[in-house]
């Protein structure tokens, strides 16, 4: 689990001081098909739709062209309180 550390933003370390139930988020790697833009979803986005094939991730509707935005299982899923650095 990602424990609180001086390097989370002020207002996570007051969140987690007040709430040290609250465990963070995970995030998967999506990819758009129709040109290659990534981003992080988290997973109150991926869990809130069905999966397209069992076991899987959602495809989603890009943010940046309205194509196809798919899982990339390639790249490891991550356990952060906040949204990981595109790679």
């Amino acid at each position: 689990m990602d424990e609180p550390n001086p390097t989370h933003p002020p207002w996570l370390q007051k969140m987690l001081a007040e709430m040290p139930w609250h465990s963070p988020s995970h995030w998967y790697n999506y990819r758009c098909r129709s040109w290659d833009h990534r981003d992080w979803v988290e997973d109150i986005i991926v869990d809130g739709f069905p999966p397209t094939e069992p076991g899987g991730c959602p495809a989603l509707i890009c943010p940046e062209c309205g194509g196809q935005f798919l899982w990339d299982d390639s790249v490891p899923e991550q356990d952060s309180y906040v949204k990981p650095e595109i790679t």
